[in-house]
Order: structure tokens, then C-alpha cells, then sequence
């Protein structure tokens, strides 16, 4: 049951970065603000590395429970 959870929130920790810079880079009509802000790329950069490095590690929970299964570790 972790691995599904974890596989599931990393591939959410890679693609909410992408969508809040698609937010932030959408044109608005209005006096909503002074234009788009400047992106923190290093928060952006670290939180696509670390879902990166979340779903490895579901990927090999789930490589070590198929071993398991099969009788051949």
C-alpha cells in the first residue's frame, strides 16, 4: 500500500511545479498585477528532483515485492 501512495504523490510533487509556472505565465485580463513574477527555479528544480528521486524508490519497492512473489530473490 506505501508504494502506490508514494508513486502516486511523486508523480504530484513533478507535475505541480509545471502547473503553477503554466499558472503563473497565463495571460489574465485586468489590472490583476504588474505582470508574471519571477520563478524561484531553485524550488522548482528541487521539488522536481526529489518526486524524481520518490518515484525510483517506488519504482524499486515495487521491483523488490515482484521478486518476493515470484520465489527468486
Amino acid at each position: 500500500m506505501k508504494k502506490y501512495i508514494l508513486l502516486v504523490l511523486s508523480l504530484i510533487m513533478i507535475a505541480l511545479p509545471f502547473y503553477a509556472i503554466y499558472l503563473e505565465n497565463k495571460p489574465r485580463v485586468g489590472p490583476i498585477g504588474n505582470g508574471p513574477v519571477p520563478t524561484p527555479w531553485f524550488l522548482v528544480i528541487s521539488m522536481v528532483l526529489s518526486g524524481i528521486a520518490f518515484l525510483a524508490l517506488s519504482i524499486m519497492m515495487f521491483v523488490k515485492d515482484s521478486k518476493g512473489k515470484n520465489g527468486t530473490q
